[in-house]
């Protein structure tokens, strides 16, 4: 039997690889890799500055993806359900 968290996790698997067949994101591993990056900022808590600074640098260079993410997944609601934000 699987755990809250594990089932979660396995949901959101399908979620992610939902939105690949749809074109929103690039791919699975794509958006892990990126959430990985996003948690060693949120949890990197050593003195190493040179690696904490490059953690910030892939993050600032992942940005435009996750913006274009987030627009493809609003034009797909907008097409789709005609939902838009408000």
């Amino acid at each position: 039997m699987l755990s809250k968290e594990e089932a979660e996790r396995e949901r959101f698997g399908a979620v992610l690889a939902f939105m690949e067949k749809l074109g929103i994101i690039e791919s699975v591993e794509r958006w892990k890799l990126i959430r990985e990056l996003r948690n060693a900022i949120n949890h990197e808590y050593e003195d190493d500055t040179e690696r904490l600074a490059q953690f910030f640098l892939e993050m600032l260079q992942a940005t435009p993806e996750l913006f274009d993410y987030f627009q493809r997944l609003l034009t797909f609601c907008s097409d789709a359900y005609g939902v838009t934000p408000e």
